[in-house]
Parts: structure tokens; sequence; C-alpha cells
């Protein structure tokens, strides 16, 4: 942007990580966060109402990280959107990166991304690449499938998905909905999220490189398939009343994002009739959808 001038000094950014019953994780997600080289930074850790030793560890490193790392320590569990908007709440900095409890920062992240927003002030999303690793046994790390986007406003983000790995994000916060995570969704609030922070016509955008390491196991949240279906269709309808110009859109998007993968997945599962339920809703609403047709020959 013309006239723009770079940072004069450090902006302050917060690390938002939200836990629940993370024990065996948390202490490594906050010291990847916490042993960032950058100063002027804030590591805000919200525990869920945990019934394991999570919020007991996060509040030992407050305790000996006075400044550095923020508890916030809920009394009752509320579910992941109600924690993000506690987490969030709490969240001081000019810019908020955000991470799960189970996830692991690596060194120069919170720079790396810094130095990106301070190009233009327009721009106010960031992610990068992501490193899926796992806790089974002699199961190789490996670049999550994500791939990173650019682009201005959130036409491209509903079109397509998420254009980054939620655990990669950092934005600048006088871009965050005064709402914050939109609490009638759930789980998977962080896509409606996104478009909010982009709406208008804010540029989002990636620096080169791994600078998290996102953690596979099987009591993690994403496995929770169809409840994030139900969550996405809920997104797709509140952007269609949000933003009306969207609306068309939208709705393509509930049949190939959720009605169509809601057909995929029970294949997986070996759900036939449900799958081909599905598929002949897609069907019906997209009379001309190939893959819709192709997998419902799948079904018999």
């Amino acid at each position: 942007m013309t006239g723009f001038q770079p940072f004069r000094s450090q902006p302050k950014v917060s690390v938002s990580i939200i836990a629940y019953n993370q024990e065996d994780y948390i202490a490594d997600a906050i010291e990847g966060a916490i042993g960032q080289d950058y100063d002027n930074l804030e590591v805000v850790v919200a525990d869920d109402c945990s019934t394991d030793a999570t919020a007991s560890i996060i509040a030992d490193y407050a305790r000996r990280f006075p400044g550095r790392v923020v508890a916030v320590l809920r009394e009752k569990n509320g579910g992941v959107t109600r924690n993000s908007n506690a987490a969030l709440r709490a969240c001081t900095g000019e810019f908020i990166a955000f991470q799960g409890g189970d996830d692991i920062l690596l060194p120069g992240k919170i720079a790396a991304q810094v130095a990106w927003f301070a190009d233009n002030k327009r721009r106010v999303l960031c992610g990068h690449q992501v490193e899926d690793f796992y806790d089974e046994p002699g199961k190789a790390a490996q670049l999550n499938p994500a791939r990173p986007r650019s682009g201005i406003g959130p036409e491209g983000i509903i079109r397509n998905g998420s254009p980054l790995p939620a655990t990669s994000v950092m934005v600048r916060a006088s871009a965050v909905p005064a709402g914050g995570f939109n609490e009638t969704i759930p789980t998977a609030s962080d896509f409606l999220f996104w478009i909010d922070v982009v709406a208008d016509g804010g540029e989002y955008g990636f620096v080169e490189g791994v600078f998290t390491r996102y953690r596979r196991h099987p009591a993690q949240v994403s496995n929770r398939k169809f409840d994030m279906l139900s969550d996405n269709e809920r997104s797709y309808r509140i952007i269609a009343d949000k933003y009306p110009q969207y609306r068309a859109i939208c709705q393509d998007c509930i049949v190939r994002h959720v009605v169509y993968f809601g057909g995929v997945r029970h294949l997986r599962t070996g759900n036939k009739r449900a799958a081909r339920s599905s598929f002949l809703d897609a069907i019906r609403q997209k009379p001309f959808y190939l893959k819709a047709w192709l997998r419902l020959a799948q079904t018999i």
C-alpha cells in the first residue's frame, strides 16, 4: 500500500493455545511457543476444565514464566469454540497465532509471519506448511496435504475451504470479528472465523517453510468427521445469510463439500445405504454432478 511503513519495533504477538485432557502433550505445546526467538510474545493457554493434569501443568508454566505464559483455567467445560473464545479474549497482542494443545510450534515461526505482515497493512491472515506426525511407532512424519493459498477477500476461502491448516494461522487482531468465534458452531468454527477476518477485502497468504508440527492421534477433535461436516454446513448457511452476495456459492459448496463428502465418508466406512442417500441428495440438487454419479455407482 502506498506510503505504508514497515514495523519500527517488534509488535506484540499472542499465541492462543486451547487444551482439553492433553496432559501428555501440553508441555511440548507450551515449550514450542515460549521458545520462539521473538521477545514481545505472550502465550495464552486456555484449559476447558480438563479431568486430567492438563490444567495443573498449564498453571505451573504460568507461575514459572510470568508475563510470558498466561493461564486461562475454565471451571466448566464449554467445548472447542467456547474455549477458543476464552483464549482469544485474553490475548492482548497486535497479532494472534493459533495452536492446538497437542501441536508443536517450530523455531522461527513467529518472526517469519510477523515479517510477512510488515509488508502491507491490508495483510490480515497468514499461514505456512505443517508437518503431520504420529503417535504410532514406526509411522513416518509427512507434510500436511493442505496446500497453502493466497488471495484477497473471502470468495476463494468460501469456494475452496480453509486455505491453510488452522494450527499454522496468524491473524491481525484488528481484523478479528467482534464476537470472536461463532459459538453456534460447536467445533469447526475456524472456517467461518477466517472468512470474517478477510471479509473487508483483507489479504491472506503464507510464508514458505514448515513451522508447526501437527500431531495425529486417535483422540484428536478432527477425527469426528461427521460432526465436522455438520459444522461446515452450518458455517455455509451463516455465510450465505451474512454475506448474501456469496449465497449461490455457499449452496454449491454445501452440495460439494458437505453432502457429497458425507457420502464419501459413509462409503469409506462401508455404509453403502447412507452413502447412496447422500449421493442421490447431491444429484437432486446438482443433476450434472458427475463425481456424485460415479460414486453412486459404487453403492450398488
